[in-house]
């Protein structure tokens, strides 16, 4: 099953790809120029890479509890799955862009695509979750 994840931010989406549902990789960053662009290069994506499944990074507070920026997803997940024609799974993406600055950092990189890399973490959480 090909998986794709979103880590999706005010001004750029993250997107890591998955092709057998043991590895996730970062895969490009897209820049946002409104909701309704958004979802249709997301809609396009899926048709052209055969995604069988969407997850969207949810960004629950370090407290466990939904913020104004949890809300915000929740409302485009749910603008989603009125959309597309693929199953929209979230998970909790708590902590996911620091891992993934650290991660670049380690790699010796000081910038890069911090955005599709928090988006590969995304999806290893899904991976992870689903297959134990």
């Amino acid at each position: 099953m090909k998986l794709l994840a979103i880590d999706w931010g005010e001004k750029r989406l993250g997107l890591a790809i998955s092709q057998d549902e043991k590895w996730a990789f970062p895969w490009k960053v897209l820049e946002i120029t409104g909701l309704t662009k958004a979802i249709e290069a997301i809609s396009e994506i899926i048709e052209a890479e055969k995604i069988e499944t969407l997850v969207i990074g949810l960004p629950i507070g370090l407290n466990g509890k939904d913020t104004e920026q949890t809300s915000r997803i929740r409302e485009i997940v749910a603008d989603l799955r009125n959309v597309l024609e693929v199953p929209v799974e979230t998970v909790d993406e708590r902590l996911t862009s620091e891992a993934a600055e650290k991660l670049n950092l380690e790699s010796g990189k000081t910038k890069g695509p911090t955005d599709a890399v928090a988006a590969a973490q995304i999806l290893e959480t899904f991976l992870q979750q689903k297959n134990s």
